[in-house]
C-alpha cells in the first residue's frame, strides 16, 4: 500500500481514522477502555430495562426500521394521538426484570472493586 509516494507498511487503515478528532490525539493507540465499557455497558442495561434516558430504543431507532423496510412488526403504530412503538423481542417483561435487579442486589464483589451495587439497586421500582 504506497500512500503519497511513501511506502506504507500498513495493510489496513483503522476506522478510527475516520473520526474527526482522531488526528489531533497525541497517542492514538491509548483508547480510554474503562469508559469505552462503562458506555456499552450502559446502553446494554439501559435498553433491557428501558430506562428512560439510557435507552438506545427510541422513535428515530423505530423510524430508521421503517426507512430500510425491515421488521415492519417493530415499526411504529400511529393511532389519534399518540404513537406506540411495539415491544420488541430484547425487551424484559416485569418478572424478568426484577430477576436482573435480584441477582445485581445480591451480587458480592471485592470491596474496592465497584460501589456497593446494593444502594445503586431499587427492588420497588
Amino acid at each position: 500500500m504506497v500512500e503519497n509516494g511513501d511506502r506504507v507498511c500498513w495493510k489496513k487503515k483503522s476506522i478510527f481514522f475516520d473520526l474527526e478528532y482522531w488526528k489531533y490525539l497525541p497517542v492514538r493507540h491509548a483508547l480510554d477502555v474503562m469508559h469505552i465499557e462503562k458506555n456499552v455497558c450502559d446502553s446494554i442495561i439501559g435498553t433491557l430495562l428501558e430506562i428512560p434516558g439510557k435507552n438506545k430504543d427510541g422513535i428515530a431507532a423505530r423510524l430508521d426500521l421503517l426507512n430500510m423496510g425491515v421488521k415492519t412488526d417493530l415499526q411504529p403504530q400511529y393511532g389519534g394521538r399518540r404513537t406506540r412503538l411495539p415491544p420488541g423481542p430484547w425487551n424484559l417483561s416485569r418478572a424478568e426484570k426484577r430477576e436482573v435487579c435480584n441477582s445485581f442486589y445480591g451480587m458480592k464483589v471485592p470491596e474496592g472493586y465497584s460501589s456497593n451495587i446494593k444502594n445503586l439497586v431499587s427492588l420497588q421500582d
